[in-house]
This record gives structure tokens, C-alpha cells and sequence, in this order.
């Protein structure tokens, strides 16, 4: 049925068509104006229809979003607190969320090419290949390091071109010394330990030695100074087993560490012997420390009573720049074997950082007691008592493009060097370092003469980034041994690829 004011809209336009001229003006405003609110009640309707269905959309769509994080949740499994999360920071690092469990894989290749040149006689007797050119990888190195448990850490780490002759008695050549694999760091530290905080047992590095302690990833010239050689890394490749226990003191300002090792005299990592123990230890302090150690004044003393494996004790150095793998590397200056009975080690540290400039030394002895002449540097059997060597350099780098050395609390030594731009990112070149180097050592006492070395290097580091770095370095070495009588002197040019990660 029809609402009564469309009945009565109806009957007045019929009549209006049966009689125009009976409708009076009133009657027409009248039928507009009820015609005008017809109008307005059909518009609120439509308003009021779209307004339910505008409220009827919104509410299913919540429904179903309600729904929705209903069923999610319920399909949603719980945090595995195993599961990794990856990154690169240096190298690649996975890590559990609560940092109990971390991982890290890397390496590090060492690529040089040197080239020598020497006065006549100054390479006799330091064996078959003198003064060539060559090419060689001096560190090929594999790792694996983490944490695990929070906190234990642990580390695997070998090197690929450790050198050993494949045919021993005969004179190494290019196709005799082949290259084995070697354990460098192969440990497990236990922290938190009562008392003494960190205790690590394997094959570590002892505790003597700044530029020893600072890792090959990170130093500032192509070889470490003579005291490597002679002292902190003879035959072994720097790395004994052992313990050794550490923590920091004077808050962070100090570290000190102390440890017990076999005395061994090979790259393998291990020692066959009674006896043949050596006890070492290091203490240092930062008397000045600012701005997170770009100003900083570093002192270190360390120490070693040692009971020489088999009883003999052997000093030799090789060049600042090496022509060769080990095994047919030029031996500069050697003692040969000797017999002793104790050897004891002493050594002095001294860094001197400020902002881009860095002036670092260190002096190294050792005495050698009972010893008795060997038929080579000295007189058969001859009772030589107390010997004493040493070592010691002076260096001073400068960083051309404001960098500066980042220094390791935890361990008193530098670690990565971090250009402020690094090469190729909007024409960026990375960082420059120059730097010079004094190095000598002694072999000369008590009536044995295994030879002195006195060596100037001057290099320039170009750090592409903080894991790539191009080394340059040139040296020039007076060498006076009883094998090259008065003495002789040559130079190189080396140049080095080093990358790790």
C-alpha cells in the first residue's frame, strides 16, 4: 500500500490533469513542497542503507581479523633459542639471540713477491737460494672460532704452507720442501673461572712479546722484528701447548697473564721429552689512556724460565723480507745447536700513540746457562758458562689520511686497523700508513759468534678496507757473520696481497 501522502500527491495531480484551471497557486506550493520532502526522506534512506552496510563490511572484517590472529596463534611455534641469526662483522658471525652460541669462519692469505740484491759475500753460508727473487704465499690459514654455552669459546685454526723438506739430509730445493698443514690457534678458554677469569688450554701463543701477542693480520711491516725469529717464535711458528690463565686489572688499564708450557721445537704441537717445561708470563699498563685509545702510553714486561728441549739451545734470524718458504728461506745469523742447561727470557715494552702518530719498542735478552760450544760458533766442547744474545727495534708510523691503531684492552696489544673510508665507496681511496723500523740483534757472547744483523724497513701500508691491505716495504741489512768475514750488506723490495676475513 501507498503511504497517505503519496495518496494524496496522486489524487491532486489527477486533478490537475482533468482540470488545470480548479488548481489554485496555493495547492501548487503545496504539492512542491511535499514533493521536495519525498525527496529528502528517500535521500536519508539511502543514507541510512549505506551506513548499515558500511557498519555490517567493518564488523566481518574485524571478525575475520580476529579469526585470523586466533589461528595464527595457535599455529605460531615458541623462539627456538638454538637457531642462528647471521652477519658480517669482519668475517661472517652467526650467533644464537641470548649470545650463548656463536660461530665465526674465516681465514687469512698472505701473498708476496720480493725482490733482493747484495754486496758480494753477504749472503755465504745462509744457504742455497741467497739473494733470488721469488714469489710465495707466506700465511694460507683456515679458522673456525665461536662460544659455546656462553661461556666457553673455542678455536681451530691451521696453516697451509708450513714448509718441511721431503727428502731430509739433502739440500732444500723448489722441488723437495713441499708444505704441510700446521695447528696454529687450537684451543678452548674456559671464562669466568674463580680467581683467575680466563684459563685456556692447546696450542696458544705465550705471553711475551707485544708485537709477538699482536696478530699477523694486523702488523705493521712484512715481518715481525728479529725477536720473532730468535725468541718468541723459533721453530714453532710462534704457538706452544699449554695453559695459560689471564684477566685484566686496574680497571682494564693492566692486563697480566701467566702460563705453563712444553718447550717444543717443531709446528705440530706437541713435545716428547722429561721435563723440557717453560713457565711465562706478561704484565702491562696504560699510564695514559684517552678518547678509547687514540691517545695512549702502553707499558709491558714479560718473562720465561725455560728447560731447553733435549737440553740445546738454537738462535737464527731470517731477513725482514722473506725469499722463500721457511725451509729455504737465507739463515742471516745462527747459533747452531748448543748445550745448556736453563734458559731464562726477559722482555720490555714500550707504545706511544698519539691520534695518527705511533712510536712502539721493545728489547728482548735471553740467558743461557752452562752452555758448551757446539763446534760451529764455537770451539768444540769449549766451556762457554752464562751466554747471553738479544734483540731489540724502534718503530715509528704515521697514518697519512687520519686514522689511528685500535688498541685491545682485553689483551694489551692493536688489533684491526679501520680506514674512515674505504676504497671505491664514492671515490674514496681507503688508508695510508708510512712507517720506519730500526731492528738489530746479537749473537755474540761468551766466546760464541752466531752473528749480528742490522736492519732499517721502511713500508707503506695501503688499507683498502678493514680486511684488505696492500703492504710495501723496503730494507736494507748489514749482515757480519763468520761466514762472510768483514761483513756484507744488501737490500730488498717486497710487496704483499694480504686479505682475511
Amino acid at each position: 500500500m501507498l503511504p497517505t501522502s503519496w495518496k494524496k500527491c496522486v489524487a491532486a495531480l489527477f486533478l490537475a490533469a482533468l482540470c488545470p484551471a480548479a488548481i489554485a497557486s496555493d495547492d501548487l506550493a503545496n504539492l512542491k513542497a511535499r514533493l521536495d520532502a519525498i525527496e529528502m526522506e528517500n535521500k536519508q534512506l539511502r543514507d541510512d542503507l549505506d551506513a548499515l552496510k558500511a557498519a555490517d563490511e567493518a564488523m566481518i572484517g574485524q571478525m575475520t581479523e580476529l579469526n585470523g590472529q586466533v589461528v595464527g596463534k595457535a599455529d605460531k611455534k615458541p623462539d627456538d633459542p638454538l637457531s642462528f641469526s647471521a652477519k658480517w662483522n669482519n668475517g661472517f658471525e652467526a650467533s644464537t639471540k641470548d649470545k650463548n652460541f656463536k660461530f665465526h669462519v674465516g681465514g687469512r692469505v698472505q701473498f708476496d713477491t720480493v725482490f733482493l740484491e747484495a754486496s758480494r759475500g753477504a749472503f755465504a753460508g745462509t744457504g742455497p737460494f741467497t739473494d733470488q727473487d721469488a714469489v710465495t704465499f707466506r700465511r694460507a690459514r683456515l679458522r673456525a672460532d665461536g662460544t659455546m654455552y656462553e661461556t666457553i669459546d673455542w678455536c681451530a685454526e691451521f696453516d697451509f704452507v708450513n714448509s718441511v723438506n721431503d727428502n731430509p739430509g739433502t739440500t732444500p730445493t723448489e722441488t723437495n720442501v713441499i708444505t704441510v698443514p700446521v695447528p696454529t690457534d687450537l684451543w678452548i678458554t674456559f671464562r669466568e673461572v674463580p680467581i683467575v677469569n680466563n684459563l685456556r688450554i692447546g696450542n696458544v701463543k705465550e705471553p711475551i712479546g707485544f708485537e709477538h701477542l699482536t696478530s699477523s693480520r694486523y702488523l705493521e711491516f712484512m715481518e715481525r722484528s728479529y725477536n720473532q725469529d730468535i725468541f718468541t717464535g723459533a721453530f714453532n711458528n710462534g704457538f706452544t701447548p699449554g695453559v695459560v690463565v689471564w684477566d685484566n686489572w686496574a680497571e682494564e688499564h693492566g692486563t697480566w697473564s701467566t702460563g705453563v708450557f712444553k718447550n717444543n721445537s717443531n709446528g705440530f704441537g706437541y713435545g716428547i721429552g722429561d721435563g723440557e717445561y717453560a713457565w711465562t708470563s706478561r704484565v702491562t699498563y696504560l699510564p695514559w689512556f684517552e678518547d678509547e685509545g687514540r691517545y695512549l702510553t702502553h707499558l709491558g714486561v714479560s718473562g720465561s724460565v725455560r728447560d731447553p728441549n733435549n737440553h740445546q739451545a738454537q738462535y737464527r734470524a731470517r731477513g725482514s723480507l722473506r725469499n722463500g718458504m721457511g725451509g729455504v728461506n737465507p739463515t742471516l745469523s745462527n747459533t747452531g745447536l748448543f748445550n745448556t742447561t736453563e734458559v731464562e727470557m726477559a722482555g720490555l715494552e714500550f707504545v706511544h700513540q698519539m691520534d695518527s702518530l705511533m712510536f712502539q719498542a721493545e728489547y728482548m735478552g735471553a740467558w743461557n746457562h752452562k752452555s758448551i760450544g757446539n763446534g760451529t760458533s764455537a770451539p768444540l766442547g769449549a766451556q762457554l758458562g752464562d751466554v747471553y744474545v738479544y734483540g731489540w727495534y724502534a718503530e715509528t708510523l704515521y697514518f697519512l689520511t687520519g686514522e689511528h691503531r685500535e688498541y685491545e684492552k682485553k689483551s694489551g696489544v692493536f688489533g684491526r686497523v679501520i680506514p674512515k673510508n674505504n676504497y671505491g665507496k664514492c671515490g674514496y681511496l681507503g688508508a695510508f700508513q708510512v712507517g720506519a723500523r730500526y731492528n738489530q740483534l746479537c749473537l755474540v757472547d761468551s766466546g760464541m759468534d752466531g752473528g749480528r744483523l742490522d736492519d732499517v724497513t721502511l713500508g707503506l701500508n695501503w688499507f683498502l678496507n678493514p680486511n684488505l691491505k696492500i703492504q710495501s716495504n723496503y730494507t736494507y741489512t748489514i749482515r757480519d757473520a763468520q761466514a762472510s768475514p768483514g761483513g756484507g750488506d744488501y737490500y730488498g723490495y717486497g710487496m704483499r696481497v694480504a686479505w682475511d676475513f
